[in-house]
């Protein structure tokens, strides 16, 4: 074999050794990883989805406190449609649903939505702003609606009641909620 060809060979061999070892540390890395993700998992505990409030239930009152300091309360809102959006800074799905219902919202193009938040009022993304955003206490506002994911979504008529609800991952899902509860009445009995 000619010298040209021995480096040829050279070139091949070292090529097969490096991408040999450059498999070998991805294949740890991975493992690594995977170990980390399932030592995160075991100490996740599950969550107990409850069944969020049905339509044709009557909004339970509640309150959220807002980056400014003020209180805002279901009966701030009493005879206007509205929207309740639970959410959560650290949500991925609401950081790209949240913006377009504020905006939406403040444009007129749903009713408006006040954004249900959890930890520090300070803490909300500047872009849900354009709506009307705050913060639970505890979770004594999720609890009472009964959810446990976010974002979900409640539409909840001038007379109190909720008309439409639903897990909304995009603005068009909230678009049919409200689409979907437009044309719901609920006619409430003796016994309300």
């Amino acid at each position: 074999m000619t010298a040209a060809g021995w480096i040829v060979v050279a070139v091949i061999v070292a090529t097969l050794v490096w991408l040999g070892l450059a498999l070998a540390g991805l294949l740890r890395e991975h493992a690594a990883l995977r170990a980390r993700v399932d030592e995160l998992e075991s100490r996740l505990s599950p969550l107990a989805l409850e069944d969020p409030l049905p339509v044709g239930r009557t909004s339970p009152d509640w309150s959220i406190t807002t980056p400014e300091g003020d209180v805002v309360t279901a009966a701030s809102l009493a005879g206007r449609r509205h929207l309740l959006v639970f959410a959560d800074p650290d949500c991925r799905a609401c950081d790209e649903l949240v913006p377009g219902v504020a905006q939406a919202s403040a444009a007129g193009a749903l009713p408006p939505a006040v954004i249900v938040g959890r930890g520090d009022a300070g803490a909300i993304p500047a872009p849900w702003r354009p709506a009307t955003v705050g913060v639970e206490r505890a979770t004594e506002v999720s609890d009472a609606f009964r959810v446990d994911v976010s974002p979900y979504v409640f539409v909840i008529d001038d007379g109190g009641a909720i008309v439409a609800s639903g897990a909304a991952a995009e603005l068009r899902d909230v678009e049919h909620l409200v689409a979907a509860g437009r044309d719901i009445t609920i006619v409430r009995g003796a016994d309300g």
